[in-house]
């Protein structure tokens, strides 16, 4: 039994799991996908820099970020599930830097990779 157990409702999907997540599964508001992209490509935030409270909350409830000493930052998990998201749902939501942070990482070293104007990555 994991110390974060009782923060899990019954039969949660969880990255625990060793499957991956898909994010509809866990039931993310809007809010708590924000957070989830601006920790995972600006890392440990402060409250006071922090897009949505609210998002925060629904993150650390899930386990997917901790919050402490007024810094929140993701958990292995979140760090997880934010590198697997759907890049063609990242390109919808215009979130420009999730969408290089996790295309650069899923691109093998050596690969040679361009941006248009745009911001899209071009091979």
């Amino acid at each position: 039994m994991m110390p974060t157990d009782h923060l899990f409702r019954k039969g949660a999907a969880t990255m625990r799991d060793r499957h991956p997540m898909i994010a509809s599964k866990l039931e993310l508001s809007p809010c708590a996908v924000s957070v989830l992209g601006q920790l995972f490509v600006e890392g440990p935030t402060s409250d006071d820099n922090i897009t949505s409270r609210a998002g925060r909350c629904d993150l650390v409830s899930a386990g997917l970020a901790f919050h402490e000493a007024g810094l929140s930052s993701l958990t292995p998990d979140g760090e997880r599930l934010a590198m697997e998201w759907d890049l063609c749902s990242l390109y919808a939501r215009r979130d420009r830097r999730w969408y290089l942070k996790v295309r650069s990482i899923a691109c093998p070293l050596g690969a040679a990779v361009s941006h248009s104007e745009s911001g899209a990555a071009v091979r």
